[in-house]
């Protein structure tokens, strides 16, 4: 890691889960077969699933960084000089779209930011009921922790964040309780945070989480968030002064930039390992005992 000397004031990591600690995206078309599974949309199978394909390898007008609009169903593009493109799902190109969609985010947006997501959109595209798309999600997420479908682990990622010798570190995930333990438990990394919330309901908790650090004397430079979803783990970090960590293996449309961009799990192993080496580096400089140095003033 080059021209990162800040990361020896990192007191405080926050880790998303799903796509950070873990990559896996061969749910999708499973994820996706259950959710049009006994629909009228059933026959419209194996088209549905090559347009995720599609999303997913950035073959398709859609894509990570984009944003959906369920009600008018059109894809909007947020550019850096902030003006709008739109797009049909087709991909033809709406005129003049900053006219009706001036204001992102808006509740009917819908980000595109993981894998994830793009069943939550095809999901949209179809009007499916939200208890059908918890069905799909929850029969999915149990596969995902037995074989044949059971996801890999990283265990050197997961030794260098448990060897981390930090203020706090916390893991924060949108996925509900019951299946954010079960994976946890799985992939045997519960014990190596101070802090799990599940349900966490980001970006919006993300940014109360980042407001009750600042207001316990922690610095927002003190601060980094690690993960594979920017609107849910890094806009609201970087809003408040925080660093961030963009990890994903996809071509995304978002133009914002980001303290660190990686794309595998072994990078992010060198990041963790890079973080712990310039805090031991710092403290041997400055002679200050690790415990004490890493003290708040409230």
């Amino acid at each position: 890691m080059k021209n990162n000397n800040w990361l020896a004031e990192i007191k405080i990591i926050i880790f998303d889960m799903d796509g950070t600690l873990y990559q896996d995206d061969t749910f999708m078309e499973r994820y996706i077969r259950y959710l049009l599974e006994g629909t009228e949309h059933e026959a419209n199978t194996a088209s549905t699933v090559k347009t995720g394909n599609a999303i997913l390898t950035g073959e398709h007008p859609f894509g990570f960084g984009h944003f959906y609009h369920s009600r008018d169903h059109v894809i909007l593009n947020r550019l850096e000089d902030g003006s709008i493109k739109g797009y049909t799902w087709e991909g033809d190109a709406i005129q003049d779209p900053a006219k009706r969609y001036d204001s992102i985010p808006a509740p009917d947006l819908v980000h595109i930011g993981d894998p994830w997501g793009i069943a939550a959109v095809i999901s949209q595209h179809y009007k499916l009921p939200d208890d059908k798309l918890q069905h799909a999600f929850n029969r999915v997420r149990n596969e995902m922790l037995i074989a044949p479908h059971q996801l890999a682990t990283h265990r050197g990622l997961f030794q260098a964040i448990e060897e981390l010798d930090l203020s706090k570190k916390v893991l924060m995930t949108n996925t509900h309780l019951e299946s954010g333990i079960e994976f946890l438990n799985y992939l045997q990394i519960h014990h190596i945070f101070e802090e799990v919330i599940c349900g966490a309901e980001k970006p919006a908790g993300m940014e109360n989480y980042l407001s009750s650090l600042l207001e316990e004397g922690y610095g927002a430079h003190e601060i980094l968030s690690i993960g594979d979803n920017p609107w849910n783990d890094l806009y609201p970090v970087k809003r408040m002064g925080g660093r961030t960590c963009f990890i994903s293996p996809y071509v995304s449309h978002d133009t914002e930039s980001w303290d660190i961009r990686l794309t595998t799990l072994d990078e992010l192993e060198q990041l963790i390992r890079a973080v712990n080496d310039s805090k031991l580096r710092r403290r041997t400089t400055d002679g200050t005992n690790p415990t004490e140095a890493d003290q708040q003033e409230v």
